[in-house]
């Protein structure tokens, strides 16, 4: 086999030639995009399966189906030993200056950078080499409080009041979620209930381990209203079959009957 024709290339999150058997998923998180811009009503998306099933893939093409909707998009991965504030900050800095880059700041998006940086404190992050907390003054009063189930519902709210005044919408995929601590994931469903109670053009999309909708329950008893939980399994043998015979034939390769079945035992 020439190795630089391999039509198949394994990995963490390597999208295959053709995402097959997963049409579901992604017509269910097309629904949600269009109804969320469209101010309807509509619960957030949580993919759960083992890992090597392909929650990174979906997720990622999740995100171009964002963006080719119009959503500004912040895509994280959450890390056992990072915090979700200061992973999220950098992110959402950079989505409000992205908002506003060439017709100048509105009212909202002037208020959404303050609350954020009262909710940085005195952390400083850079990024693109401008210092996070030095040019903006803060809003006393809102997102300060230190506490992350008070803080991230008021920053979320104005995040999304600023993307709204703007005619845009904002998607927060987060990977590997079920790394995030209790109290970061409670604040996070926390965050997205005042988004749904407000009807703001906000969702979050993620994707974690089988145990994420326990762990979501265990936080908020709430989280199964405002999520929905696709469980991500493996593809059926007629799907599996079609992920290995079209790849192939494309580079003039046939499989025959007798190998698949010995790849499927």
């Amino acid at each position: 086999m020439d190795r630089t024709q391999n039509p198949f290339s394994p990995g963490a999150g390597a999208p295959p030639r053709e995402l097959v058997g997963r049409d579901p998923i992604l017509e269910d998180a097309s629904v949600l995009l269009a109804r969320i811009k469209r101010k309807r009503p509509e619960k957030s998306m949580l993919l759960t399966g083992l890992r090597g099933v392909g929650k990174t893939v979906l997720l990622n093409e999740i995100e171009r189906m964002a963006e080719k909707e119009g959503y500004r998009t912040i895509f994280i991965e959450a890390h056992e030993d990072k915090q979700l504030g200061p992973l999220l900050a950098p992110h959402l800095w950079r989505l409000l200056f992205d908002l506003d880059r060439t017709a100048g700041f509105g009212n909202k998006v002037r208020k959404g950078l303050s609350i954020l940086r009262s909710f940085i404190g005195s952390l400083k992050i850079t990024v693109n080499d401008v210092t996070i907390g030095l040019d903006i003054d803060p809003e006393r009063g809102t997102a300060d409080s230190g506490d992350l189930e008070i803080d991230l519902p008021q920053l979320f709210v104005a995040i999304a009041e600023a993307a709204e005044e703007r005619q845009s919408a904002v998607a927060l995929l987060v990977d590997e979620i079920q790394f995030l601590s209790q109290k970061e994931l409670g604040a996070l469903i926390m965050a997205m209930h005042k988004i749904q109670q407000r009807q703001l053009p906000f969702i979050l999309l993620g994707a974690g381990l089988p145990v994420l909708p326990g762990l979501a329950g265990d936080s908020k008893s709430y989280a199964e209203r405002l999520f929905s939980f696709p469980e991500i399994g493996a593809l059926s043998e007629p799907d599996a079959e079609r992920v290995l015979k079209e790849p192939a034939q494309a580079e003039g390769v046939i499989f025959e009957p007798p190998a698949l079945e010995e790849i499927f035992v």
